[in-house]
């Protein structure tokens, strides 16, 4: 019997629209939030939001936060408020092109009962096995890419 995928309700989208060159506004529709400005560094941008990469260590490092911070309450473990770090380490692949190579995370809280030492312990152990986002990273997700040229752009 195969497994059926759970599509998950209400859709994710993105809509970027370019501002200039390399900046552009980000809208998520549906959603109760204006839109994002995302941009690449000096010198090819202006700096005036989020690079890519600071947009993929931000989505790791807000969902293994997020999961995290789930595993603790299901657990019933109280700490103190999460701070999370993500360094992002760049360099060439095989064919010399510049690529994400290595996220390094790191979580830090307080624990506010010692006693809940052992159940700390295992939600550390088992919380980035629910994350879908540095799990989808990690096993490396399909991205189906088309470039469309008309007198409008495509609606979803």
């Amino acid at each position: 019997m195969s497994a059926e995928i759970k599509k998950e309700s209400p859709e994710r989208r993105a809509e970027l629209d370019q501002i200039e060159r390399y900046r552009f506004s980000v809208t998520f529709p549906g959603a109760p939030y204006g839109p994002l400005v995302v941009d690449e560094p000096p010198p090819v941008g202006g700096d005036a939001g989020p690079s890519p990469a600071h947009a993929l260590a931000t989505a790791v490092g807000h969902c293994l936060s997020s999961t995290f911070f789930n595993t603790l309450e299901r657990a019933h473990v109280r700490t103190g408020a999460l701070r999370t770090t993500v360094d992002v380490e760049m360099g060439p692949n095989a064919r010399g092109r510049r690529r994400v190579r290595r996220m390094t995370v790191e979580i830090h809280t307080q624990l506010l009962d010692e006693g809940d030492r052992e159940g700390f312990n295992r939600c550390v152990e088992i919380f980035e096995d629910y994350c879908p986002v540095s799990g989808a990273v990690r096993e490396g997700v399909t991205i189906d890419a088309r470039v469309t040229a008309g007198a409008s752009p495509p609606s979803g």
